[in-house]
């Protein structure tokens, strides 16, 4: 720094360019303020609404409880954010009033940055991926405090509306599913008593049930067979006995009924050989019955479920979201925070000011006194003789001195209370 090398010089310095410090200090202070008041006051009007469960189970609609609340809340998001009910919003409270000429991309853009919606998330829950959040918060930021209450209340209306409209959705969606799964399978479990009926009807002898009754019947028969056989076996012994046409009629009449009892018999045993092959066809129709019976049980008791679901969301005692605080409006604006940028003016004001200063020494290297003259020539003076200054310079010096310390401390102070007024 030249000629500064200790405390006491840079006092000195600091001194005699008392003018400049006070010009640019206060060139910085004006600066300041005129900066501070060209930005934009921005008032921030927030709500919170809860989150509630759903009156249709999860289970019933197939999704995951958690993972289907997140996207479910952030189709919500997307639908009260989209470009069409943005435009109703600023049109409806006329937003953006003071810039006629903004084109309506732009304040739909605007609106957008103005408008947050976040999830809020237990913390104690905060590191597991698909944690629920429990909460949603609706903050907007705009220029007039009174406004931008409405328009916060108006998100959170449309929030409300969304998830009454989406919630009544999904519930007639889940019933009317349930309503034609319940006549799809009631109309297959029809086509396939039909079947089955049919079926016994046209293997009635072959089924596990008649099973019994069939063997009892083959045993009949073949001993029908044997008493036949028999028979005509006696004939044949006493044909003698017997006029010729009386032989050949009894003959016939035995050959006939032993005939029609072979028949009978084969009959039997084909139904009785079909068995396995019947019973396990009968098997796979029974075993298909008793699915769709309990697929139809199922599907009518979630029926009856989504139908209470159904009246439960088209009432009013349904909500799934209810609001814990409703947006007020802002007593104090929330940006710019003019103290803060007021004190980083000032201190980059007094750096600015010292920085100048050190650079008028570097450029102006005087020798001031002895202790410079001895650092610098390596000579230890003789004698120093001071400046000598008459009383009306001391005075003016003093005055000068009295009169920017005075002024300085009173733009301070004016700056400080224009600052607490404008930000409360």
């Amino acid at each position: 720094m030249g000629q500064i090398q200790s405390l006491s010089e840079f006092l000195h310095m600091l001194r005699r360019r008392f003018m400049v410090l006070s010009i640019i200090i206060a060139f910085g202070a004006v600066v300041t303020l005129a900066y501070i008041f060209s930005l934009p006051r921005l008032y921030e009007s927030v709500a919170i609404i809860q989150i509630g469960n759903s009156q249709i189970s999860d289970r019933i609609a197939g999704t995951n409880s958690n993972a289907s609340l997140i996207q479910y809340l952030l189709k919500i998001e997307q639908r009260i954010m989209a470009r069409d009910n943005l435009i109703e919003i600023i049109n409806k409270r006329d937003l953006y009033a003071g810039n006629p000429e903004m084109p309506i991309s732009e304040k739909v853009y605007q609106l957008r940055l103005a408008t947050k919606i976040n999830q809020i998330i237990d913390p104690s829950q905060a590191w597991r991926p698909n944690a629920a959040p429990s909460a949603l918060t609706i903050s907007v930021r705009l220029g007039n405090p009174k406004l931008v209450t409405v328009v916060a209340q108006a998100f959170v209306d449309e929030v409300i509306k969304q998830n009454k409209l989406s919630r009544v959705e999904q519930a007639q969606r889940t019933f009317a599913f349930f309503e034609s799964e319940e006549k799809r399978v009631g109309k297959a479990i029809f086509e396939l008593d039909t079947e089955i009926a049919i079926f016994k009807q046209q293997y009635a002898n072959s089924l596990p049930t008649a099973l019994t009754s069939q063997h009892e019947l083959l045993v009949n028969l073949e001993n029908a067979v044997l008493e036949i056989d028999q028979q005509l076996a006696e004939l044949n012994n006493g044909k003698a006995k017997l006029r010729t046409s009386d032989f050949e009629n009894l003959i016939q009449l035995a050959n006939d009924q032993r005939l029609l009892i072979t028949e009978k018999r084969d009959t039997v045993e084909s139904a009785i050989e079909a068995a396995p092959q019947v019973e396990k066809e009968f098997l796979i129709l029974t075993r298909n019955l008793q699915q769709l019976e309990n697929q139809y049980d199922i599907i009518t008791t979630n029926r009856a479920e989504a139908e209470i679901g159904q009246m439960l969301e088209t009432g009013v005692q349904s909500e799934s979201l209810t609001i814990l605080e409703s947006p007020l409006e802002p007593e104090w604006p929330v940006s710019p925070n003019r103290k803060k940028l007021a004190a980083l003016g000032g201190i980059l004001s007094i750096i600015l000011a010292v920085s100048v200063s050190l650079l008028l020494e570097i450029l102006n290297p005087v020798i001031r006194n002895s202790a410079q003259l001895e650092r610098q020539l390596q000579m230890i003076p003789v004698v120093a003789i001071p400046v000598v200054k008459t009383t009306t310079d001391r005075i003016w010096g003093r005055f000068k001195f009295v009169s920017f310390s005075f002024a300085g401390f009173a733009a301070i102070w004016i700056l400080t209370k224009v600052i607490t007024k404008n930000t409360g």
